[in-house]
């Protein structure tokens, strides 16, 4: 199901990832970068899907430049 990025809401200052905040587009196993952001998505099936995510996914998902 592909998903819509709605939102982007940029925090002051990155966040480390802890067991109550992960990277939700990588999740923990694989991401250990600071939280920045929080993405609202939509899809199909909602339409406010609420993501925290990395600087990395913000500079190399392409549907942030949509």
């Amino acid at each position: 199901m592909k998903s819509k990025v709605r939102k982007i809401e940029r925090w002051d200052a990155p966040v480390p990832q802890r067991d109550d905040t992960l990277c939700s587009a990588h999740g923990k196993a694989s991401c250990s970068r600071d939280l920045v952001a929080t993405v609202i998505l939509s899809d199909a099936g909602s339409d406010h899907i609420k993501w925290t995510v990395c600087q990395h996914w913000l500079d190399h998902e392409p549907a942030v430049g949509e």
